[in-house]
């Protein structure tokens, strides 16, 4: 049995962020709290939205108090507002991290907690409030996935609450929204854009809806990513890259990533890097030690990508995909060597065992892995 669930409503388009006011009246919302982190906020994308919500008579609030990688301390940075203002719909606005803390935000004002009781699959008990999401980024596709990630302190890992509480009632893509995003955030959020939609594709629990959407999302991305990252004003671009994010969102929170996700947890969380750097430069690693396992699949890919595949052994036209993508990094200035990012082979034991404790995610790999094949991926790049 197969089962595909999402958000009930995207509305994308250049300007459609002037439509959000009318999508707060007909969710029946009064009051808005906006939810971003202060970037966000200097750049002034908080503007249009305050604009909008004001044109309908939606009064509203800003927590910009949202950190890189939050944890759950961001609810103690909250109180102030969220107590006072008495909330009735949530707006997240930004990147990733935003959105997770929007998402987290909207239930922690419907339940009691603690928060830290909800990390797992299905521990909300009760829906949070209405929300919209707006990603001013190209690659998380959190607006349209049912998971939020936070920073566990006592463990000092990022963990995951899924549950279809955490659902946004719209998704709005604004390409206008990303414009201003400099070139390296630019290639890295694409690149993890890229790594959820071909994670999604070829692990096991992929379906003929995940597919459709997965193999789309890559195809846009070969596409799109290096234009937008050389000229950040091309809208058509832009606009193709934040629907490409939110295809594979829509897809892989059905399925879940998988061993590169797994990884980059634990290397992120030991070297303190980005998420979207971490996946990027793992992506060839773990699909070359993937292809055998599902060669068609990566067959697939590579043409997506415009390798010449015919008349090629089916195993040397898979590896193309690899090839594809090292020659993707390369012109983005991703490294995709680990000693570039200060690792220790001292650590990879270390990183292997906490990237098998990933069990949703290492349970979608199509191929089947050990902590020492995650050691010798490891030192084979290093």
């Amino acid at each position: 049995m197969q089962i595909f669930s999402s958000v009930p409503r995207i509305i994308s388009g250049l300007g459609c962020i002037e439509a959000l006011g009318d999508e707060v009246e007909k969710m029946g919302g009064t009051r808005a709290l906006i939810v971003c982190d202060q970037g966000i906020e200097a750049l002034g994308l908080v503007t249009p939205l305050a604009d909008s919500l004001n044109r309908s008579g939606v009064i509203h609030a800003v927590f910009s108090g949202v950190q890189a990688d939050p944890g759950l301390g961001l609810l103690n940075l909250s109180r102030e507002i969220t107590d006072n203002f008495e909330a009735d719909l949530v707006i997240g606005l930004g990147g990733g991290s935003a959105l997770d803390a929007a998402k987290l935000i909207s239930i922690m004002l419907t339940n009691e907690g603690p928060a830290d009781a909800y990390y797992g699959i299905n521990n909300i008990p009760r829906p949070g409030l209405p929300m919209i999401l707006i990603p001013t980024t190209a690659g998380t596709g959190s607006e349209v996935t049912n998971i939020s990630v936070m920073e566990d302190p006592k463990v000092g890992l990022k963990k995951a609450m899924i549950s279809d509480h955490l659902y946004a009632k719209v998704a709005l893509l604004d390409p206008n929204l990303t414009l201003d995003l400099p070139p390296r955030l630019t290639a890295t959020t694409g690149m993890d854009a890229l790594v959820h939609a071909i994670e999604s594709y070829v692990g096991v629990r992929a379906s003929v809806f995940t597919d459709t959407l997965n193999l789309k999302a890559i195809t846009m991305i070969a596409k799109n990513l290096r234009q937008a990252y050389a000229n950040g004003q091309n809208t058509a671009a832009r606009e193709n890259m934040l629907n490409a994010s939110c295809l594979a969102g829509m897809a892989f929170c059905n399925t879940q990533n998988g061993l590169d996700h797994a990884m980059a947890l634990s290397i992120g969380s030991k070297y303190h890097l980005p998420h979207g750097l971490a996946t990027a430069f793992i992506l060839p690693w773990v699909m070359e030690f993937n292809c055998i396992a599902n060669p068609d699949k990566f067959m697939n890919i590579a043409a997506a990508f415009g390798e010449d595949i015919e008349d090629m052994p089916d195993h040397e036209a898979a590896l193309l995909s690899v090839k594809a993508v090292k020659d993707l990094l390369h012109d983005l200035n991703i490294s995709y060597k680990l000693s570039d990012y200060g690792a220790d082979a001292v650590h990879f034991e270390g990183i292997a065992r906490a990237a098998l404790s990933a069990g949703q995610l290492i349970s979608n790999n199509p191929r089947q892995v050990t902590e020492q094949d995650v050691v010798n991926i490891l030192k084979e790049n290093l």
